[in-house]
């Protein structure tokens, strides 16, 4: 195996003897530590909130089958990262595991979708918190706390990564606490039997009275499930820092996904069993919030808000050490000018991380925040979908490539059923979306990132032989 010099300087451009590793991450995660900050970044608590809360008044019980059939789905894609990331365990996340399998075309395309999606998301759930914390600290001002928050967080994303590790492991606990305590509430005042999901019906406004949820609501409702899910192919992030991580990786993604698939469905579904009135839960504004005031009162209803709180914090903090770590990987494999490339992909020489490329996510995300709400929504809407469409795509044609050979790599069990699978499911939300004039915003961003980094690659990429662009080197891990 090839040893590499920790080095905090850019390594030159000679592509005959740069390899990936050319800046060495401090490999100092365990399986543990890895799923801790992958888990924190899904944020299952806020996830159960926002987006299960959103999706109880639009779908109603459809959010059963709508979450459950997202759960095999997302297991599905967890299979394919598992395995695409155990051949290729480099820093850079999607962007990395495609260009590796399917060319620096396609990965030009996820990383745009990947740089300008991250630091979005980070702006929305920071724009957030006020909304939770409010409970405790009244007249907060959105704006004003979600960019303190992303400071205070993009500071913290730079301490070294084990110390991260520990930060965000804390927040999770109070977070998967809190969704015990409302799986409890849910499971200890059953209203109704779980046949009575069988049928999924949601609340007809014009009415008030439930009705049948048709195929295209279900599949709706399984978007916001998949969406809700995301963030477990977030472990391959922090490969370079992972031990043992040829192994580790695909067990960190397994493990991620099965327990966020858990920890979301299940107080989801104890929800509702428990509501006295499934016609109140639904046309409620907080149909979480409002179930749990009715079950345990506003005291243990503020505690709990808080703890989401908490949690949409801990959620920042790890995404903006993956945004870091994208933007870091890419500046290492020259996929952008020498001038932004050579800082971009320092490490500090004290705690062995990007501080560089993590402080401009942070700066990025900052900028986000003035963004109009609605306008952020819409941009992260349906680029999930296009980045889970290469990622099913690149574990077909993996093990028909170089690539796909890696002794002692995880293989994804009755392969290819777990990507065709996935695509199948991935093509039906496309023909939904496309039919739905409401996704149409959505889908045309979505689809003018995908073109930009096509035309990045086309003007840039491609004909500049100055670029080291997917540099040729070693995918395993090297000696702390």
């Amino acid at each position: 195996m090839t040893t590499h010099d920790n080095t905090a300087t850019t390594p030159p451009l000679d592509t005959a003897t740069v390899t990936t590793h050319g800046a060495t991450l401090s490999r100092s995660l365990g399986l543990r530590g890895n799923i801790l900050i992958t888990l924190s970044g899904i944020s299952p608590a806020s996830s159960v909130f926002i987006l299960g809360g959103a999706a109880l008044a639009v779908y109603g019980t459809g959010v059963f089958w709508g979450f459950l059939l997202a759960g095999v789905i997302s297991i599905l894609i967890g299979f394919c990262y598992a395995e695409l990331g155990s051949r290729h365990p480099i820093a850079g996340g999607d962007y990395t595991l495609v260009s590796r399998v399917l060319g620096p075309a396609a990965g030009s395309a996820v990383f745009f979708i990947s740089l300008i999606t991250l630091p979005l998301i980070i702006a929305i759930f920071a724009l957030g918190v006020a909304d939770y914390l409010g409970v405790a600290i009244a007249g907060l001002d959105p704006l004003w706390t979600a960019l303190i928050v992303i400071v205070l967080t993009t500071i913290t994303a730079c301490f070294n990564i084990r110390a991260n590790a520990w930060v965000t492991g804390v927040f999770l606990f109070i977070e998967m606490a809190a969704l015990v305590v409302l799986a409890f509430l849910g499971f200890i005042t059953v209203s109704r039997p779980v046949t009575a999901l069988f049928d999924p019906q949601f609340l007809d406004t014009t009415t008030g009275q439930l009705a049948p949820l048709g195929i295209a609501g279900l599949v709706l409702a399984v978007t916001q499930g998949i969406f809700s899910y995301n963030g477990y192919g977030g472990a391959i992030y922090f490969a370079e820092e992972t031990k043992d991580a040829r192994r580790t990786i695909a067990r960190a993604v397994l493990w991620s996904v099965l327990i966020t698939v858990a920890a979301e469905l299940v107080p989801l579904t104890a929800i509702l069993l428990g509501a006295s009135s499934l016609p109140e839960l639904f046309g409620s504004e907080l149909p979480v919030e409002h179930f749990l005031t009715e079950r345990a009162g506003s005291a243990v209803t503020v505690v709990i808000l808080i703890a989401v709180a908490l949690a949409i914090i801990n959620a920042i903090i790890a995404i903006a050490l993956q945004s870091g770590r994208l933007l870091f990987a890419a500046a290492r494999d020259r996929a952008m000018p020498e001038a932004l490339a050579r800082p971009l992909s320092s490490i500090s020489p004290r705690t062995r991380m990007p501080i560089v490329a993590t402080l401009t996510v942070g700066v990025i995300s900052l900028a986000a925040c003035f963004i109009p709400l609605d306008v952020l929504l819409n941009a992260t809407g349906s680029t999930l979908a296009f980045s889970y469409g290469f990622i099913a795509v690149a574990a077909l044609v993996m093990r028909r490539t170089k690539s796909g050979e890696a002794p002692g790599a995880y293989r994804m069990p009755a392969w290819p059923v777990a990507p065709v699978v996935a695509l199948i499911a991935i093509s039906t939300i496309f023909i939904i979306g496309v039919l739905d004039p409401a996704q149409w915003l959505s889908l045309s961003i979505a689809f003018g990132i995908v073109a930009a980094g096509f035309l990045y690659y086309a003007v840039y990429l491609r004909s500049n032989p100055a670029t080291a662009h997917l540099l040729s080197g070693e995918d395993d891990e090297v000696a702390p």
